[in-house]
């Protein structure tokens, strides 16, 4: 009962509203022109073929069971038909009954209640503290809509209303309004047991990650195409959410004091023009620690293998066996190329070598060792950042050793640091469907301990934007702080914007397609005002977002942006068009015209040489 009225009074301000259209036909020309005029539900009231308009990407409400929609409407006369349905597909349309309406509501737990009239608004108001729904209303005007809001009503059926007409009510009301799709109140996993295929790819595209309708554009990460025009650092003009306590949590982060998850969890849930303000304070936050300095690391990237024998449903780097024929070749380097590609990069310059790959059958806890002895023994003084939690994980069990016992070899033999890459979502319930075969989250954050306490540091990173939700990312969140209070071993957070367009998961119709600009912000944003005083650099990847992306994040608390990488691979086997190589050159411009200054630093932060006042910048610079 606390948690459904603390619920309500968090939502009291903001105001839901759908798009919906009767549907007339089911024509491949009036499905294209509903979908360019931002239709993204249908009322069943005639025959038509559901399932074109499914594919179609629209979303469904019928009055009819016998109609496989997302939703159906439900009256006194029906109710008794819906006793073994899904309260979240259940809109209840009113009378004038209110003992009736008593009795279905109480039975059927209805995700929706749509008002005929105002006049019950009331008694529906006394009700809904002990019960989960949320009051709706069709409003056919600015006047009607402003009437309902004032009295109550919590989510708005907007029936063939322009674009015009919307900015007008949002322009013209003291409420929030932000827009949602038929089943928005659905986390991913209900969906995925609730809908037919067909039904829960559409939900998946339609959506954003906290549920919000995705405002259409022609940007994802990876895409290599231009953010669209920006109202700040924002763009999707049809979402504004804020919770109750929006600004006092602001307020307590702007003045330096930590957050907790509950607040995490309301400030993720912004959307629109407030995360401007979130960045802001980010932004703040940031010049307090970093001041206007932008660093970078020279690192050459090593892939060395794209063979794995894990099945992580997002990559689509990792390849089969050599026996099956594939789009592209699995390949493995041997030992003496990755030395030979180690030896090129300090010889121009890098202080850094990422090894990265995938977990090829053949690969033991041996290969790593050797790799890095023989790295060390041909450049010495090169930092070796390599191996991922799942390959120390795997690496030790096949060798017999413990996490521990292992990592102290790597140790001994050169290793410096870990990525915190094979973290993805830090949640076992998403992790279940979108890589279930890998280490867990505890496993993750075991190996990260281990080594933080043989004083091997790490970073850390989040991908987002695939079956995630917000509480996944609290959770993520939270489990980096906690390692991090106990270790301090953790240098970065690095958010990884998911890269859709050649992920089996997405091919599937399992996944959104990557997050929206407006959640890459919010991310961004977040983990410096979350992890303030605990961890001091937030890197934004240039290889997900291209150089415009990055930039753009430097306003939003980002003070890092990684390192030069040449020959990086796995962004661009999911289907990114950028990631291959950023020069210094291209970074100090590109951080100069952000207005801030340009810093080469070394993998640890320890180390760093301002870049602002070198003219004739040459390609090669070394610390």
């Amino acid at each position: 009962m606390k948690m459904d009225t603390q619920k309500n009074m968090n939502l009291q301000n903001n105001i839901s509203f759908l798009r919906i259209r009767p549907c007339d036909s089911d024509n491949e020309i009036y499905l294209n022109s509903r979908k360019k005029e931002g239709t993204s539900s249908f009322y069943i009231d005639k025959p038509v073929d559901l399932e074109k308009i499914h594919k179609k990407d629209f979303q469904t409400i019928s009055d009819s069971k016998l109609d496989e929609s997302f939703q159906w409407f439900v009256t006194y006369k029906n109710w008794k038909e819906f006793e073994d349905v899904d309260s979240h597909r259940i809109v209840f349309r009113s009378s004038n009954n209110l003992e009736n309406d008593m009795e279905v509501i109480s039975r059927l737990n209805p995700s929706y209640v749509l008002l005929t009239d105002l006049e019950n608004i009331k008694f529906l108001k006394s009700i809904q503290p002990s019960l989960n729904f949320k009051i709706s209303k069709y409003v056919n005007s600015i006047e009607e809509a402003k009437e309902s809001m004032a009295k109550g009503v919590q989510d708005l059926w907007l029936r063939d209303w322009s674009y015009k007409e919307i900015k007008e009510l949002k322009n013209n009301s003291n409420f929030e309004l932000f827009e949602r799709t038929l089943f928005s109140l659905v986390d991913v996993n209900k969906a995925r047991k609730l809908l037919s295929k067909i039904q829960f790819t559409n939900f998946l595209q339609l959506r954003d990650v906290r549920g919000y309708k995705r405002f259409p554009t022609n940007w994802s990460p990876g895409s290599g195409k231009e953010i669209p025009k920006l109202n700040g650092l924002t763009y999707n003009v049809s979402s504004s959410f804020k919770s109750t306590n929006f600004e006092k949590i602001l307020s307590k982060a702007q003045e330096g004091n930590e957050i907790n998850n509950d607040e995490l969890e309301e400030l993720f849930k912004t959307s629109g023009k407030h995360i401007n303000k979130i960045a802001e304070v980010a932004d703040n936050l940031n010049r307090s620690i970093n001041k206007d300095d932008v660093t970078f690391v020279k690192n050459r990237n090593i892939n060395y293998t794209n063979q794995c024998y894990f099945k992580c449903g997002f990559c689509g780097f990792s390849k089969g066996p050599k026996s099956l024929n594939l789009k592209e070749k699995p390949y493995n380097l041997e030992p003496q190329e990755v030395v030979k590609r180690s030896v090129e990069a300090f010889n121009d310059g890098a202080s850094e070598v990422c090894l990265q790959g995938g977990i090829h059958p053949e690969y033991t806890g041996k290969f790593y060792l050797e790799l890095v002895k023989q790295i060390k023994k041909e450049v010495p003084d090169l930092h070796i950042h390599g191996f991922t939690p799942l390959e120390i994980w795997q690496g030790a069990e096949t060798i017999n050793l413990s996490v521990e016992d292992y990592l102290t070899l790597l140790k001994d033999a050169g290793l410096n640091t870990l990525p915190g890459t094979a973290a993805e979502i830090l949640d076992n319930r998403i992790r279940k469907y979108l890589c279930p075969d890998k280490i867990t989250s505890e496993q993750w954050g075991y190996v990260m301990e281990v080594a933080h306490s043989l004083e091997i540091k790490s970073t850390a990173t989040i991908m987002f934007g695939h079956i995630d939700d917000i509480k996944s990312w609290v959770n993520h969140f939270d489990l980096i702080k906690r390692i991090q209070k106990r270790t301090k071993g953790f240098t970065e957070i690095v958010p990884l914007p998911f890269v859709h367009m050649g992920s089996p998961i997405f091919l599937q119709g399992k996944s959104m397609p990557g997050p929206t600009w407006d959640e890459v912000t919010l991310i961004h944003a977040l983990a410096r005002i979350y992890f303030y005083g605990s961890i001091d650099n937030i890197q934004a990847s240039w290889v997900k977002l291209g150089h415009d992306g990055a930039s753009k994040l430097l306003h939003a608390g980002v003070n890092d942006l990684g390192g030069t990488l040449i020959n990086e691979n796995i962004s661009r086997a999911s289907g990114a068009d950028h990631g291959q190589h950023t020069t210094d050159i291209e970074f100090v411009e590109l951080i100069e015209k952000s207005n801030k200054k340009p810093f080469l630093r070394n993998t640890l932060y320890t180390e760093k040489k301002s870049l602002s006042a070198i003219s004739n910048l040459e390609n090669v610079i070394k610390l």
